[in-house]
């Protein structure tokens, strides 16, 4: 899997002409992996650090807590290591979940046009500006890109549903408007 962040931004020659419209059936498994994917809030390597951590503070609270059991606060505290780590590696999954059933219970046709000068929306209403906020962000996977403007919105555009063209479109609208993660 190759990450490459933030691409330099795409220079206006290369930008679409027109805005690219989809309409397309979003399935249970693809909003799955786009909230799975938006549902980590630190990068890998924190979580990383931050699960070794809790471990080696949880493990040598144990021992010290084994050798004076008298200590109880060992003891607490390795439970709130504990649960933290649950909450560090669980959680993500636990919002993904809920995110892809509230997605497939609407099971509707989804209809979004993300226009070469940075804005995307849904038909008939007020387009949103792609750096709406500082968590703004899209992510290209070999099967989705995800696109998150601001904290209250995502789309989530499936590749099945477009042409190679299309592709090099969105991609191109995307790394010159938002910060874009690849994982293709």
């Amino acid at each position: 899997m190759n990450i490459r962040k933030q691409q330099p931004k795409t220079p206006i020659s290369e930008m679409p002409s027109t805005a690219c419209r989809f309409d397309y059936r979003l399935s249970y498994d693809e909003a799955y992996e786009a909230f799975y994917l938006l549902s980590f809030k630190w990068d890998r390597r924190f979580r990383l650090f931050a699960g070794l951590g809790l471990s080696v503070i949880a493990i040598v609270l144990m021992v010290l807590f084994a050798m004076d059991n008298r200590k109880i606060h060992y003891f607490f505290i390795v439970i709130l290591c504990v649960l933290l780590l649950f909450y560090l590696v669980y959680m993500p999954i636990v919002k993904a979940r809920r995110g892809a059933r509230s997605v497939a219970r609407s099971s509707g046709t989804f209809r979004i046009v993300l226009s070469p000068e940075g804005t995307i929306g849904i038909p008939g209403q007020e387009p949103q500006e792609l750096e709406g906020d500082k968590d703004a962000r899209a992510i290209e996977t070999d099967d989705i890109f995800v696109i998150r403007p601001d904290s209250a919105s995502t789309f989530c555009l499936p590749k099945r549903i477009m042409k190679s063209t299309e592709i090099k479109d969105v991609r191109a609208i995307l790394s010159g408007h938002i910060k874009y993660i690849s994982m293709v």
